[in-house]
């Protein structure tokens, strides 16, 4: 086991954008999810489906975006209520005493929302007729040079507030509820702990993807695409077949978004994986797992076990919560207990 200097882990912010279906009558979910496959020239899990978002910028903590609310009459006491939660908080959630700028839990909507539109070309935004809706929905804004705004804004982060005073739209961060948050295991040469939220929307918008960073992008059932994972037509990485695994407690796209408005407010566990090497595959050890290490790293190599992952399964006497990998696209999860944030345990998509 190697002890090294470990990377540095930088932050980031990701949507898990879910829209309703409208010819989903005959199908067993009434929404779909919008993910993205990253280009072969990615730095970072290249080809891989992953949901829209990317790496905190500082012009999202900028405390212009306070000045720019507050001339919609949107006060600092209404925008410290996104950060009334009750339970744990992992580090990404918390404010650094000795840096300037807003709270995190509106820079980090900030910054899910900026990359969305970086990425797909879709702004989540309410307006000053919208800005009064309590439908719970997320509101969009496409009556604008869309494709322009979106190459200015992937080159320079800082003109994203530019554009929602052009637009006097303020960003839709009232829509987006705290879901999760991953690290990224040790192993890896680039690390991130990245902010989940999740949105939902009454139908899906039209997208237009940035070709740098998109190859391609479709809206899809959660179970749809877990089995193209596992038919091996497309590669999930483990936060994402995680994340879509639990949508499958949902067939209701209402059922689903008013869990997730509900349960935000009982905080969030860090899920940081530790990843041990076996004879036939690889097993991620997630939090509350009874074999999860104490310093989760402890090693920037995989964990040798010289065991299958079925022998390694076998000595577990208590609680399990880890994800099985066979290969790339064959996958199991475990979870035999609550979890103290209110979060469902992922279901699976091949007994569906």
């Amino acid at each position: 086991m190697s002890k090294q200097v470990l990377p540095k882990i930088r932050l980031s912010s990701c949507l898990i954008l879910l829209a309703r279906n409208q010819a989903a009558k005959s199908k067993s979910f009434d929404y779909n999810a919008l993910l993205l496959t990253r280009t072969p020239k990615s730095t970072f899990m290249p080809e891989s489906s992953v949901f829209p978002g990317g790496v905190c910028d500082g012009t999202d903590s900028s405390p212009s975006w306070l000045e720019h609310f507050q001339r919609s009459e949107i006060s600092l006491a209404k925008l410290q209520e996104l950060s009334n939660v009750k339970g744990p908080r992992p580090e990404i959630f918390k404010s650094k005493e000795e840096k300037e700028g807003i709270d995190p839990s509106l820079s980090l909507r900030l910054t899910a929302i900026r990359e969305t539109f970086e990425e797909l070309g879709i702004l989540l935004c309410r307006d000053r007729k919208s800005l009064t809706s309590t439908s719970g929905f997320g509101q969009f804004h496409e009556q604008f040079d869309r494709a322009h705004w979106q190459h200015i804004v992937h080159n320079d982060p800082s003109k994203f507030l530019t554009l929602c005073r052009e637009l006097e739209v303020l960003p839709d961060v009232w829509s987006l509820h705290e879901w999760s948050v991953w690290r990224t295991p040790s192993t890896f040469k680039k690390r991130f702990e990245t902010a989940f939220f999740m949105a939902a929307l009454e139908q899906e918008p039209s997208v237009h993807i940035e070709p740098n960073e998109v190859k391609d992008c479709a809206w899809r059932s959660p179970l749809d695409y877990l089995q193209a994972c596992l038919k091996k037509e497309l590669w999930l990485p483990p936060p994402q077949f995680y994340e879509l695994s639990r949508c499958l407690n949902f067939p209701s796209l209402d059922d689903l978004r008013k869990f997730a408005e509900k349960r935000s407010e009982k905080g969030i566990d860090l899920i940081h994986p530790v990843m041990y090497k076996c004879k036939n595959g690889v097993v991620h050890l997630l939090p509350g797992d009874d074999a999860y290490p104490a310093d989760p790293d402890a090693s920037n190599d995989k964990i040798e076990t010289a065991l299958s992952v079925e022998d390694f399964r076998s000595k577990a006497n208590g609680r399990l919560h880890r994800s099985e990998h066979w290969n790339q696209h064959q996958s199991q999860l475990l979870i035999n207990f609550d979890r103290a944030d209110g979060q469902v345990h992922p279901l699976d998509p091949s007994k569906l």
